[in-house]
């Protein structure tokens, strides 16, 4: 099943395939025919008989070059498809986890995803061009040179099926372990690129708090326990080649023996006996190789379940149907909705609620009663259990889930920021180069954010480079270009999670001023208990696990 799945996605390239496997055939021809040419070359030069000889040299010459020449082509070609295959198959991998459901985000760790999508992909592309290129050019030499064997003399050829089976009881038992190491080096690894991806966005937390030398004592534990796994399936790995020798060197021994005695009874001639050791020798190098892939496809096998189980996972519902809105006009009810997160008590019981179009209004309560959660139900981040939520009169359920969030501009507590300039992270999804009108909404979206002094005090503008989540801004400025990527998309309904909470008091009183000329006609949802934003409000509400209590004018 598993390599139906990577057949699945390798079959568009038959083109390719098939040319693949015309080089290799041609390529296993010539390097089959070079120990029949050679075996008359000497045979020739030991009885004298040298009539035909140079025609013999040029050929094997000839076959040389065709071999090696096949071969370059056949390991370009492989390559390319391989790396094609893989390519496709990385993007799928992307393309599916972006739209897999936040559930899935949240308790899955990102460092696994990074593992898997680089490291085993890697791993995997590796396995794919060396199977390509090698394995059925092996495969064909090595059944060509029993064959040839056979015909040459089969009382020492019937050597080879009495032999071969030491070879597979000994790649089986290899296998065996060599699965388990896999597994366990995986999540090695996986815990590797998990650590270093934990401490590289908590750098400023670490140093802050002088713990650099405890991260760095983790982090060696980590990728020390990694090499140790590594080692220990390299250690068995070297077991292969050797013991692949091993059965060469007995079944050339053998050959060696009987040969002599076949010669010297004149039942095989001088030429015969050198192309059959050739034949014999060539016959140890596809074996060997096949037992290199055998111990490479353990790996891969593993890899490819994974990837596998993965893209059959299923995605978030709404993408590719459901009905796609208009511009909202902003009126939003929640009826009777209730919702727990798995494994945690209920966060919602039954609750009611109506906002109408253009209505701002104001979301305050403790901490973990709802708030948030309510937001993320909103954004479809999560179904309720029961109940309803409604847009303008229809079920959120049933729209398009893009268009759907397009009618949001949702700035969230903590600025999800990006690596890129700042007018790209206020254009975030839109493509500003081609938009004639860009730039002047960014300039109005900084301006209402309170991000134009800021912005004009660095060098670059609106073309600084943030670096990393933003890491080059402070928090309130990241918090501005947040708030301003919201304001340049303009959409019929704005939530708002604390997103003015790292402003100072008086930046807050100027956005607030600012801002109700601009969001006049839309939909607007605080989450607050900022006194500023508060003012803003035309209503402000209490919410509690089962109710929305209004309390508008008692804050």
């Amino acid at each position: 099943m598993t390599f139906e799945f990577l057949w699945q996605r390798a079959k568009q390239f038959r083109a390719e395939l098939l040319l693949i496997s015309g080089l290799t055939l041609l390529g296993s021809l010539a390097t089959l025919a070079i120990p029949w040419l050679a075996g008359q070359v000497i045979g020739g030069m030991v009885t004298g008989q040298s009539q035909s000889l140079d025609q013999t040299l040029y050929l094997l010459i000839l076959a040389l070059v065709a071999m090696t020449g096949l071969s370059i082509l056949s390991t370009i070609a492989s390559s390319a498809a391989s790396l094609r295959i893989l390519t496709g198959l990385r993007q799928e991998i992307y393309d599916h986890v972006s739209l897999m459901p936040m559930s899935f985000h949240e308790k899955r760790s990102s460092g696994d995803l990074l593992a898997l999508m680089t490291y085993e992909v890697g791993n995997l592309s590796s396995f794919l061009a060396t199977t390509l290129a090698t394995a059925p050019s092996m495969l064909l030499t090595a059944g060509g040179a029993v064959i040839v064997l056979f015909l040459i003399n089969p009382y020492v050829a019937v050597l080879i099926p009495i032999l071969l089976p030491l070879f597979f009881v000994a790649m089986k038992l290899v296998g065996r372990r060599l699965r388990i190491l896999a597994r366990q080096a995986r999540r090695a690894e996986v815990a590797v690129f998990a650590t270093a991806e934990s401490d590289l966005a908590m750098i400023p937390a670490i140093k802050a708090f002088a713990s650099e030398e405890d991260h760095r004592t983790r982090y060696s534990k980590t990728v020390l326990t990694s090499q140790a796994i590594a080692f220990r399936k390299a250690r068995i790995r070297a077991f292969i080649s050797p013991i692949v020798a091993l059965i060469s060197a007995l079944a050339a021994i053998a050959v060696l023996a009987l040969g002599s005695t076949a010669l010297a009874s004149g039942e095989q001639s001088p030429g015969e006996l050198f192309a059959f050791l050739l034949y014999a020798a060539l016959l140890t190098r596809p074996v060997g190789g096949l037992a290199d892939i055998y111990g490479r496809y353990q790996t891969a096998r593993g890899t490819l379940s994974r990837l596998q189980s993965v893209l059959e996972m299923e995605l978030e519902s709404g993408h590719n149907s459901g009905i796609t809105p208009d511009r909202a006009n902003g009126r939003i009810e929640l009826q009777n909705v209730h919702f727990t997160y798995p494994g945690r008590p209920a966060v919602l019981c039954g609750l009611d609620l109506q906002i109408q179009p253009g209505e701002i209004i104001a979301l305050t309560g403790d901490n973990g009663v709802g708030k948030s959660t309510l937001v993320k139900l909103l954004l479809r981040f999560y179904a309720p259990d029961s109940g309803q939520i409604l847009l303008d009169g229809q079920d959120i359920g049933a729209l398009q889930i893009q268009s759907l969030r397009r009618q949001f501009g949702y700035v969230p507590q903590r600025a999800l920021l990006f690596n890129g300039t700042i007018a790209d992270n206020i254009a975030f999804g839109q493509d500003r180069h081609s938009d004639d009108n860009s730039a002047a909404a960014i300039a109005r979206a900084v301006r209402l954010a309170q991000a134009e002094r800021f912005i004009s005090d660095l060098p670059q503008g609106l073309e600084t480079e943030i670096g990393d989540h933003g890491i080059r801004l402070s928090g309130g400025q990241g918090q501005r270009v947040a708030l301003a990527r919201a304001l340049y998309r303009d959409p019929p309904i704005y939530i708002l999670d604390e997103a003015t909470s790292m402003y100072d008091l008086d930046s807050e009183a100027a956005f607030v001023e600012d801002c109700i000329e601009a969001l006049k006609g839309r939909t607007v949802i605080i989450i607050t208990h900022r006194p500023a934003s508060l003012a803003l409000a035309d209503r402000v509400l209490k919410v509690s696990a089962d109710a929305v209590t209004d309390v508008t004018g008692a804050l």
